[in-house]
């Protein structure tokens, strides 16, 4: 009766209201709440917009991925920034392309939510895109990109981060030690033996567990 209810208020006159029922089925993770949430994709109220397309990730359900996918191109960035968030969630792979065109999104928040969300997908058609994210001017992009990277566990990938492993933040190099431990190429090591003697204590210890999975201990 709680869920027919809040699906009532989605179509109520009160944008506060329609927000708040949206957010509350999302915490219910109701699949009959589903088509009701895609429609609130459309709101006139971008809080609605925001609030419906973040409680679609936690809701899941396959036949939301083509209309979240479309509200990628919402004028809103918080609603794409959700949108990504939310596609990454399901993991569907019918959200490969549209997810790869948000890697080149305007706003930095939606590039970060990206490439997570290719990583969860684990479809190595990314590949990629994610090479060319880890030349992103944001920090996050580039951190996201390799751990996604990682997650795909594609050889080609292991050049770039190797070159990722220079990078003037530590956090990306970190990641980057730790995706070249899971894919477990060769052409690591001696790269990853320089990383043990980085200037930061998480990039050191990750390059000696990534050496550590290669079966080449330092």
């Amino acid at each position: 009766m709680e869920v027919e209810h809040l699906i009532q208020n989605l179509r109520d006159k009160d944008p506060s209201v329609r927000m708040k029922a949206a957010a509350a089925l999302g915490n219910i993770k109701d699949e009959r709440s589903v088509t009701s949430l895609i429609r609130a994709l459309k709101d006139e109220n971008k809080y609605v917009r925001r609030t419906a397309s973040g409680s679609l990730g936690q809701v899941g359900g396959s036949q939301a991925v083509v209309p979240l996918s479309e509200a990628l191109n919402d004028k809103d960035w918080f609603v794409r920034w959700n949108v990504a968030l939310s596609l990454g969630q399901i993991g569907d792979v019918r959200a490969l392309v549209p997810l790869t065109k948000a890697l080149c999104d305007q706003n930095r928040y939606v590039r970060r939510n990206a490439a997570e969300a290719l990583g969860n997908l684990r479809d190595k058609k990314a590949l990629e895109p994610l090479i060319q994210s880890l030349e992103d001017q944001d920090i996050d992009v580039r951190w996201n990109a390799a751990d996604a990277l990682g997650k795909l566990k594609d050889v080609g990938a292991v050049e770039p981060l190797i070159r990722a492993l220079k990078d003037e933040d530590e956090f990306v190099r970190e990641r980057a030690a730790d995706a070249l431990g899971k894919i477990g190429d060769e052409r690591a090591v001696w790269p990853l033996r320089e990383a043990t003697s980085d200037d930061f204590e998480d990039v050191r210890v990750t390059a000696k567990e990534a050496l550590v999975r290669i079966g080449k201990r330092g």
